[in-house]
């Protein structure tokens, strides 16, 4: 934009030096904190690259030890953990060793938003920078980068999105950027030190997680007397979970077990072959639950996305096949409310039709059609496709949101309504399947919609932090839902409405054994 230089640089002059002013208690409690944490200086000074190649001197709080090897970034140091000091690991958690930088602002070498400033001898990252004019843009304390991946961006990565950022220069991206950064800063994304390149591993579902299933004895008396009156005169069954470590699979054995006189439940690890070769014959009920979930839909390349069909798909229906050749009397499916993310409908009935708004949801309804064509009179199909699905350990939304609540000193009071499932309640659904021999599509889910403000607030009681609910806040939500990447994705989901009918979950036996304000205590607790 013609002449916004000028107009960025008033701003960073009043801005820092409002900063200065204002945070000058700070500065000095955390210099007087980093004195007598370690012996040294407090402020450490690097050469750094600024606008059109230039050098200066930027300013940081001391965060290392003063042996640290110099002018080497922190991801290529040998095991840098060892070098970083006690207050530094804090400031760096928290990015309060940046602050220093607002001298660098209000001198003119730096700005508050643009490209991070390279080390001077990081040629590598400069060249790339120099193929989207990077270079030629005074570098910021925050920038498109560090909203998007921060360090575990590989350096071409990086410099892609600093030319993105330089390309739409502007207001408008200034703003989205210092947005952005407030939301990163609180949820610490992206830091990671002594490496590169973390956003392309694979996050897969079946990574291990323990599942805490503490339940009042109350309730535990009232399922264990409902499970004995049912179960007179039936033999054990015979359960494998095919996904071993998965979060809901640990979890709904967790919950079987408790009644070991009616259930054995195995776990069979999925990321082998070995699963080909194991006899399924000797089992009931297979419960497939291996997959990759929680997928970062913006940032995956396309031998990625074949990997979702491989393992979400293909893995799930060959999975089903093999157990109806062996004689398995019934498979149930761990589907999800994903397959209807591209529906226009807030609330989704029995008769709106899945429509998958991208390739992870796509992958699931590949397999919930395949697979439910499976069903037969000797082979009972199960596809469950639950909403947000929360408990002790889980991934996802969630853990993000429940991070927030217990660091946000303010949260808007929206009016939406999400519907979500309690991990035990899923635990107790899959039990009334097995136990019914049941066929079909079911949608299990809490028996109450959930508003985002009240769970964030109940959140945050639980966790024992002050939080000031702020009425009125609209149009800080819809803008936050604009910001890309984990900001505006986690600002729609968990502000946007999205909810089952809740007809469609009624079931003729309760399997509801806590009501969400419970669940949040068990989760949080």
């Amino acid at each position: 934009m013609k002449g916004y230089h000028y107009i960025k640089r008033g701003i960073d002059i009043i801005l820092s030096g409002m900063a200065i002013v204002i945070l000058s208690p700070l500065l000095l409690f955390l210099c007087i904190a980093i004195k007598l944490d370690t012996p040294g200086p407090i402020l450490f000074k690097q050469k750094r690259v600024g606008i059109h190649r230039s050098f200066f001197q930027i300013y940081k709080f001391r965060t290392m030890r003063i042996d640290t090897p110099k002018d080497v970034p922190t991801h290529m140091l040998e095991n840098p953990e060892q070098y970083i000091t006690k207050v530094g690991k804090f400031l760096r958690k928290t990015s309060l060793d940046e602050l220093p930088q607002i001298f660098n602002i209000f001198k003119g070498e730096m700005s508050i938003v643009g490209p991070r400033p390279a080390l001077w001898n990081q040629d590598d990252l400069v060249a790339e920078r120099e193929k989207y004019g990077a270079n030629d843009v005074t570098p910021g304390l925050t920038g498109w980068a560090q909203i998007n991946g921060r360090d575990e961006l590989e350096i071409p990565d990086k410099a892609r999105l600093d030319g993105e950022y330089v390309k739409h220069l502007g207001p408008w991206m200034d703003l989205k950027c210092f947005l952005g950064t407030i939301g990163s800063v609180l949820m610490h994304d992206g830091v990671v030190e002594g490496g590169t390149g973390e956003l392309n591993k694979e996050e897969e579902e079946t990574e291990a997680h323990k599942s805490e299933t503490a339940q009042s004895s109350a309730k535990k008396k009232t399922i264990a007397k409902d499970t004995e009156e049912r179960e007179k005169g039936r033999r054990k069954k015979k359960i494998l979970i095919t996904g071993s470590g998965s979060y809901v699979g640990t979890s709904v054995e967790a919950w079987l077990r408790q009644w070991p006189e009616y259930y054995q439940v195995d776990m069979l690890d999925m990321r082998t072959q070995t699963w080909r070769t194991h006899d399924f014959s000797a089992y009931d009920v297979v419960y497939h639950v291996a997959g990759i979930a929680h997928a970062d839909v913006g940032q995956v390349t396309e031998e990625e996305k074949k990997q979702y069909y491989r393992v979400n798909t293909d893995l799930a229906v060959e999975t089903a096949e093999k157990a109806k050749k062996e004689g398995v009397q019934q498979f149930l499916f761990m589907s999800s409310m994903i397959v209807y993310s591209g529906c226009r409908e807030k609330k989704i009935t029995k008769n709106t039709i899945p429509k998958p708004l991208n390739f992870y949801g796509d992958s699931k309804w590949q397999a919930d059609q395949k697979i439910q064509a499976l069903a037969d009179e000797r082979f009972k199909v199960v596809v469950l496709r639950p909403p947000m699905i929360y408990g002790k350990g889980s991934k996802g939304n969630y853990p993000q949101l429940a991070k927030l609540a217990g660091k946000l000193p303010l949260f808007p009071i929206v009016h939406n309504q999400r519907s979500m499932l309690y991990i035990e309640n899923l635990a107790q659904f899959v039990k009334r399947m097995i136990d019914n021999e049941e066929t079909g599509v079911f949608f299990p889910q809490n028996e109450q919609y959930i508003n985002t403000s009240d769970l964030v607030q109940m959140i945050a009681v639980v966790k024992g932090h002050r939080l000031v609910m702020v009425p009125a806040t609209g149009w800080i939500i819809r803008l936050m839902k604009k910001i890309p990447g984990k900001i505006g994705t986690l600002t729609g989901k968990a502000f946007g409405d999205s909810v089952y009918d809740m007809q469609m979950s009624e079931y003729k036996e309760e399997y509801r054994v806590c009501d969400w304000k419970e669940s949040v205590r068990r989760t949080e607790g």
